[in-house]
């Protein structure tokens, strides 16, 4: 068996790590003891996390309000118009504005929102195309009757 004190590296026992040993260069120091090559690398990664970090992204939001006007309509009598309006205000949503949302993402990069929203006209107007069912722009009391029956 060979004694680890008896075999010697330039000068040193295996074991212990000479000082400055012939042929090396002592790292160069700039805190506290921490080598250049390893301080640079450290600043390196500190600066990549910071730089992700950091980044933003582009974000855009667009809101289209689509309200359509409303269509012109007459009524046969008083009762009708009375019928169709109170059926009209029970039916849900009918005075809220709806909502239609579109999104395209590039993840940490880039994001586009579209939001478009569709008026209260709409709601009439679409109440409008069920009651009036022969399409001549008048709508009788029965067919404000049917309409009710229909929402209830």
């Amino acid at each position: 068996a060979r004694d680890e004190t008896s075999i010697v590296l330039a000068g040193a026992p295996v074991g212990i790590r000479p000082e400055n040993p012939i042929g090396w260069k002592k790292p160069a120091c700039t805190l506290a003891g921490v080598p250049r090559y390893r301080m640079k690398t450290e600043l390196l990664s500190a600066a990549c996390l910071v730089a992700v970090v950091t980044t933003g992204c582009i974000h855009t939001q667009e809101t289209v309000t689509k309200d359509e006007p409303r269509v012109a309509i007459e009524f046969e009598n008083e009762a009708a118009g009375r019928l169709f309006y109170e059926t009209l205000s029970k039916i849900p949503g009918s005075g809220s504005r709806r909502e239609n949302s579109t999104s395209i993402e590039i993840p940490v990069v880039f994001e586009h929102t579209t939001k478009t929203v569709r008026g209260p006209n709409t709601a009439f107007n679409e109440a409008v195309d069920r009651t009036d069912t022969n399409r001549d722009h008048k709508i009788t009391e029965t067919e404000a009757k049917i309409f009710s029956a229909q929402v209830k």
